[in-house]
């Protein structure tokens, strides 16, 4: 033997009595009512070769509840996907199941086992390849066992009702919203104990959930929703399944009813889908078609048929305790099974009775399903096919069943509850998938800045987006609704432009942008229009002060260009001039005229003098001239008296309390 050889043995057995010293140290019996249990070596990480296993044992009629805070052992193999190094929990001798890897892993820490039975055993196995993770740490404690039941729907009058240890009478606990006419599957979120259930009434369906202790009642879904015949919660990562028998859909959404995917579409080869399952780890979903059983990852991806040719399979049922799928076909009358791969198809039982089941559970070897013309629940053990039934105190017809078994693997929070997804996320192995599901838009225009003297008309090119609800391919989508088409008329200030698109789901997206249009102070002198009064033809208008340019002055406009020497008529500089010559030529006409007449009447002053019934009466009026008051006209006798031919003159509205011709004597100068 050589010497390199000699010190492999060496160090072989040294690591080997190591490994022995801590696998004994971590073979214990754990009798406390609570306490804390972490890896060898925790938090530096652990040693290999372990074998450890701690088996607790809770005083009688006790339960034992285990929670593991961290958990960080070696990945499993990139391609074979097989962990080295594992941890498994079994209830008493029945083994619940392994998990190994760091986070993220499926399902994350905390984790959290109840015990059926008062023993609970922890088993954690590493290689003798290299050191691995941490390992892990746990919390657990002695608590009363969890009362098992079943849960049923009950219709006439709505309610949730439960079945307390197969046993004992049906008791209606939970009545549900008087909008529930026809409910027909039920659910169970056990994290936040929240019931979820679908109801085919033909006025309103809908999908709504209540919590176990009648609080907390609403609708998540109503609309695009026609026949929901089945549900399932993925409680795990937040996620609520339901199939729809007339739109032909298998969809998702989360727990409250946002972010709606349809995972099967109308015209994928499914029809009339009723009954739907999740697996144990949640990580695929199964559900069947008229003719047909399906099977899909749990984001609709790698779907497949498992059964064809099932003639109206109706109800799903899961043994997770043996990984077994099994339904009932209700035109034969039976109940069949497989593995969830789709191999080993077995005949099971043959009963006239299952040909009007709904609801149908399979649990510790029991099958259990409603009866909707016995109105009652009947169950039979697999190994000796007898049929029994439980009765309600309040007889009613049952529709859709749930079993509800002592949390035995139930994470702390959902596992997305942390936005490690910003609208769904799928369990993805040992990981984690998000999917985007609300339309997709593009080319969604920026804020448009822009410059006027008060308005102006913007165009933008429109957005587009795709709807990402409906399948694996995006289909395009047209905007629901828009606040303004390109080509509208904006004013000075901010103005938000909007558009909403909805798909077929009611997903909704939004483009926003602003239009900004500043206001251009103008730099041109002021636009002016001068009025001249309108003046009596036979008055005098007082000399105008204003001051009129010459005809031949040329006035600079701030916009004419340099050096110019002629201004354009249609600018507004031009207009100005225009204005200002029309105005000044309108003043000096009526100056003209007004001396011309003060010239005929040889009155310096402008003062005109009538004498009426021998006394004069002197007038001012608004030009600064003396007009006379309005008398009758006297008789043309006395006229032809005074020797005058003159009838006198009349004249047009200057007076206008009398009428629109008025006699007045004649002036004498």
């Amino acid at each position: 033997m050589d010497t390199f050889g000699f010190f492999r043995i060496i160090l072989f057995c040294f690591f080997c009595r190591k490994s022995l010293a801590q696998n004994a140290e971590c073979n214990v019996q754990i009798t406390d009512v609570d306490g804390t249990l972490m890896s060898p070596s925790y938090p530096l990480p652990y040693p290999t070769g372990l074998n450890c296993s701690w088996h607790f044992i809770a005083d009688a009629g006790q339960a034992i509840e285990i929670t593991f805070e961290v958990v960080n052992l070696t990945e499993p193999n990139a391609i074979s996907r097989i962990c080295t190094d594992t941890l498994k929990v079994f209830d008493g001798s029945s083994p619940i199941r392994p998990f190994c890897g760091s986070a993220p892993v499926w399902p994350r820490a905390p984790i959290r086992f109840l015990s059926v039975s008062n023993r609970l055993t922890v088993r954690m196995e590493t290689d003798n390849v290299e050191e691995g993770g941490t390992g892990f740490l746990a919390s657990y404690r002695q608590v009363a066992p969890r009362t098992e039941h079943i849960v049923a729907i009950g219709v006439e009058p709505p309610a949730i009702i439960r079945f307390d240890r197969f046993r004992a009478q049906g008791v209606p606990v939970i009545p549900l919203n008087p909008r529930s006419m026809r409910p027909s599957a039920v659910g169970f979120d056990p994290i936040d104990m929240v019931f979820y259930y679908t109801d085919i009434g033909s006025e309103s369906p809908h999908i709504g959930r209540i919590g176990d202790n009648g609080g907390g009642h609403e609708i998540i879904m109503d609309r695009e929703i026609s026949y929901p015949l089945g549900i399932v919660v993925g409680y795990l990562t937040g996620l609520v399944y339901w199939t729809d028998a007339v739109r032909n859909e298998v969809s998702v959404s989360r727990l409250d009813g946002s972010f709606r995917k349809t995972l099967i579409p109308e015209g994928s080869g499914c029809t009339s889908p009723q009954g739907i399952e999740l697996s144990s780890d949640q990580l695929h979903l199964f559900w069947t078609c008229r003719n047909s059983i399906e099977r899909a990852k749990a984001d609709g991806t790698e779907r497949m048929t498992l059964v064809s040719e099932t003639l109206t399979a109706t109800s799903l049922a899961i043994d997770h305790g043996n990984e077994l799928l099994y339904w009932t076909n209700v035109h034969r009358g039976t109940i069949e099974r497989i593995n969830l791969d789709g191999s080993g198809r077995e005949f099971i039982f043959s009963h006239e009775v299952f040909a009007q089941s709904h609801g149908f559970i399979v649990e510790d070897g029991v099958l259990f399903w409603s009866d909707r013309v016995e109105k009652r629940l009947l169950f039979g053990p697999l190994d000796t096919g007898f049929i029994h039934g439980i009765s309600q105190v309040m007889p009613r017809s049952l529709e859709g069943l749930y079993y509800y078994k002592s949390d035995r693997l139930i994470a702390g929070t959902h596992q997305c509850s942390d936005n490690i997804c910003s609208q769904l996320c799928f369990p993805d192995g040992l990981a984690f998938k998000c999917a985007e599901v609300t339309p997709l838009i593009s080319d969604c225009p920026n804020d448009i800045t822009n410059s006027t003297e008060r308005y102006s008309t913007i165009f933008w090119e429109e957005p587009t987006a795709v709807a990402r609800s409906t399948g694996a391919t995006p289909a395009p989508l047209s905007y629901g609704s828009r606040s303004h088409a390109p080509g509208s008329l904006f004013f000075v200030g901010t103005t938000r432009v909007t558009y909403r698109f909805t798909d077929d789901v009611g997903n909704t997206a939004e483009c926003a942008f602003n239009i900004v249009l500043d206001l251009i102070i103008p730099t041109t002198k002021p636009r002016t229009t001068s009025r001249a009064p309108t003046r009596p033809p036979t008055t005098r208008a007082r000399p105008s002060t204003t001051k009129v340019p010459s005809p031949t002055t040329q006035l600079q406009s701030p916009t004419t260009q340099p050096h110019s020497s002629t201004t354009d008529a249609h600018s507004p500089s031009g207009e100005y001039v225009l204005y200002v010559i029309i105005g000044a030529s309108v003043i000096v006409l009526t100056v003209i005229i007004a001396t011309i007449v003060c010239i005929a009447c040889r009155c310096g002053c402008c003062v005109c003098t009538l004498r009426r019934n021998g006394r004069e009466n002197h007038i001012s009026n608004d030009y600064g001239m003396t007009n006379v008051r309005p008398t009758p006209p006297p008789p043309y006798s006395q006229q032809a008296e005074q020797g005058t031919n003159n009838p006198g003159f009349y004249a047009q509205g200057l007076y206008a309390g009398g009428d629109r011709s008025t006699y007045y004597e004649k002036a004498d100068f």
